[in-house]
């Protein structure tokens, strides 16, 4: 095979990936930065084409990664006394078409009175003196104890279908660690913010979840529902489309151009690696839209089990004053006390 043969081949391999950029539409400035960047090493100026991409290190907007900690203290929800689950404001969440029933109501609220498990644990340990009747309890720590959410789930029509969906993809997501092409990968699941029955109940409570379970049960009758999801696989598939590129530029024009080209096909790949990523600026970008999922079936009677960990910082556990909290101090704040 010649060198012009071989550069047929790899100009062909680029229109491929470029087509498939064309096929994820949407009012992507990214997509349009990619779908660009093709268009010129279509062209054989393959370095101006890299260099034309122009984007921001691949994964979550670096200003959000703070907010991977869950927000809930809009004024709209100061009367609602409903037990609630706050949804994290990092942008896979936030811009989820799966978790929108949720987003719209302002988080994972309970639409039926929850059971509710919460204690309290003060340890300490007996102290039995030698020629003693009576133990003395020397004290070592408290510590707020799990909270066990037990919610009965009725659905009647599709919409309450979808809402289903969507909490138990919520409770799904929650109880996940970021990693793989995450841009913070390694790091823990997202705290989120317990709310219900008033400021002197749940205010702000930040916990983590630890465990969820629901029971699809073969006694009830199910509900289809049409579920769509976002064009993050249209993306993914993208990043494929160009994975091949490096191995290209390496076969076609390596013999003719030596190790000149190293860096070139080192730069591809990390253009592809980019794009495998840009899934994840779903949110912070707005590429995509949402594709058809198909119809998913929800019992119309379930009951979803959620068990919840207080977690507080050290910062915050350090200047947790008992004074303070018996007179009420931490009832109205962020974070909350139990």
């Amino acid at each position: 095979m010649g060198l012009f043969d071989s550069a047929a081949g790899f100009t062909s391999k680029i229109g491929a990936a470029n087509a498939t950029f064309g096929a994820i539409g949407g009012a992507a400035s990214v997509g349009k930065n990619l779908s660009s960047a093709l268009d010129l090493a279509k062209g054989g100026d393959i370095m101006k084409g890299i260099r034309s991409l122009n984007l921001p290190a691949a994964g979550e907007l670096i200003g959000n990664v703070m907010a991977a900690v869950s927000l809930f203290d809009s004024a709209e929800n100061d009367a609602d006394w409903r037990v609630r689950l706050s949804i994290p404001t990092w942008p896979a969440f936030s811009s989820s078409p799966v978790l929108k029933p949720l987003k719209d109501a302002g988080g994972l609220v309970f639409p039926f009175t929850p059971s509710i498990n919460i204690q309290s644990d003060a340890k300490y340990t007996a102290v039995h003196p030698t020629h003693s009747n009576f133990a003395f309890q020397t004290y070592e720590n408290s510590k707020p104890g799990n909270i066990t959410i037990t919610a009965p789930f009725y659905v009647e029509d599709a919409n309450q279908a979808l809402y289903w969906i969507a909490a138990i993809h919520y409770l799904r997501s929650v109880t996940k660690m970021f990693t793989g092409r995450d841009f913070i990968a390694g790091n823990p699941p997202p705290l989120v913010l317990l709310n219900g029955y008033g400021n002197y109940v749940f205010k702000n409570i930040p916990v983590v979840i630890t465990k969820f379970s629901v029971q699809l049960d073969d006694k009830c009758d199910y509900i289809a529902a049409p579920v769509v999801g976002s064009g993050m696989g249209q993306i993914e598939g993208a990043a494929d489309a160009i994975g091949g590129l490096a191995g290209s530029i390496g076969g076609a024009f390596g013999g003719a151009f030596g190790g000149a080209l190293g860096s070139v096909t080192s730069a591809v790949g990390n253009l592809a690696g980019g794009v495998a990523n840009v899934s994840s600026l779903l949110g912070g970008f707005g590429i995509g839209g949402s594709v058809a999922g198909g119809n998913s079936y929800v019992p119309t009677k379930s009951s979803i089990v959620v068990t919840c960990e207080p977690a507080y910082s050290r910062n915050s556990a350090r200047t947790f004053s008992l004074q303070n909290f018996v007179q009420g101090g931490y009832m109205n704040g962020k974070p909350g006390y139990i």
